[in-house]
């Protein structure tokens, strides 16, 4: 495991503890909100946005040679290479988020930078990928020169700056799809297992990425980005809309043993989930929950603070709610079922005993009740 990148990673998900900033910045002074705004070129030597979104969409050329304008394109809170860049603040990150034109750009900004690895964007609502029609060649390319993959950590920081979670998710699972399933990308693997994996905050996505990169790491034993005896008991997390599937299937089919479906189907406990596949906090000395100084947080979707784990309680407490659900309605269905055969057997036996017989029957069963 690549300790370095392993704690480059814990100090971004948690939004940079003791990073100072500006609280009071005015809009002129932010250079990265600027830019995007189509009011300055980025340095040195560069262009307005727009042009560059127009002029370069198709020159992979300049794309690959020119160093100065990933830093622009994709700002973080982090010091890059490009010295005439300035480094991304809270403040503008809320600033770009209120602004559409800006959104927009970035999206495309994104976009471009797809293409160029050999990607498209198939849903810009759910971030959802697929290869380009280009790809073996742009795959080549990114095979052959190593510092795109510096490139994509910063684009896969950024967008989780932006509050591009989802984005993060897609094209996280594209490179291990594509280095761990397909194997087209050997030179981009190691990058995507030390540092794209973990560039997202959602434990819950991350551990989801983790298991998906395990159970196609080859050979197995060798997998070093989380314990195995926590990989083998992890169970995916399910969704809202899995959660009501599985109701309404139990639904359809009461005759089954339903207590018995209901366990099974069941996740694991929240004790359990928390400790299976948490690959991402494994740092020296420590992990995620060892970080005692208070972090200097954005106001942004996607950490690991109150939000999510009142989204995690919310979502256990509707699993329990929608599997208990389909548990009550089986046992009520199967309680009819008994009911109506007991009824059934009563209509075709003899007529009822006499109190003489019932008295008999009583002294043979002893204390059993009737």
């Amino acid at each position: 495991r690549n300790w370095h990148a392993a704690e480059d990673l814990q100090r971004y998900r948690h939004h940079y503890p003791g990073l100072k900033e500006s609280e009071d910045v005015d809009e002129e002074e932010m250079w990265n909100l600027n830019f995007y705004k189509n009011e300055i070129q980025f340095l040195p030597r560069g262009l307005h946005i727009e042009t560059l979104l127009e002029t370069w969409w198709d020159n992979y050329e300049v794309l690959e040679q020119n160093h100065s304008y990933i830093q622009w394109l994709f700002p973080l809170r982090e010091r890059g290479v490009n010295l005439r860049a300035r480094q991304l603040t809270c403040q503008e990150i809320q600033a770009f988020k209120k602004s559409e034109e800006v959104m927009q750009r970035f999206v495309r900004a994104y976009q471009l930078m797809l293409r160029f690895y050999g990607i498209d964007l198939v849903n810009k609502e759910t971030g959802e990928l697929k290869r380009a029609e280009n790809w073996a060649e742009r795959f080549r390319n990114l095979n052959r020169y190593s510092h795109n993959n510096l490139r994509i950590t910063r684009i896969l920081k950024c967008l989780g700056e932006m509050g591009y979670e989802h984005y993060q998710y897609h094209l996280v699972k594209f490179f291990l799809r594509e280095t761990l399933v397909e194997e087209t990308l050997p030179n981009v693997k190691r990058s995507a297992l030390d540092y794209f994996l973990f560039t997202l905050r959602s434990k819950q996505k991350r551990r989801e990425l983790v298991h998906y990169a395990w159970q196609h790491f080859k050979p197995r034993s060798e997998f070093v980005w989380g314990p195995q005896d926590k990989l083998l008991k992890y169970r995916p997390h399910l969704t809202k809309s899995q959660l009501h599937q599985k109701a309404e299937d139990k639904q359809e089919t009461p005759g089954k043993n339903s207590d018995d479906s209901v366990e099974k189907d069941q996740n694991q406990s929240p004790a359990e989930e928390q400790k299976a596949g948490d690959a991402a906090d494994l740092v020296p000395g420590g992990n995620d929950g060892d970080v005692k100084e208070k972090p200097n947080e954005c106001p942004a979707k996607g950490g690991d603070g109150e939000e999510e784990q009142q989204e995690e309680k919310d979502l256990n407490s509707e699993a329990e709610e929608v599997l208990g659900m389909a548990e009550n309605d089986c046992t009520k269905e199967s309680k009819k079922r008994k009911l109506g055969a007991n009824m059934a057997d009563s209509s075709k036996s003899a007529p009822l005993k006499s109190p003489p017989d019932i008295e008999k029957i009583s002294r043979n069963l002893g204390e059993c009740a009737i």
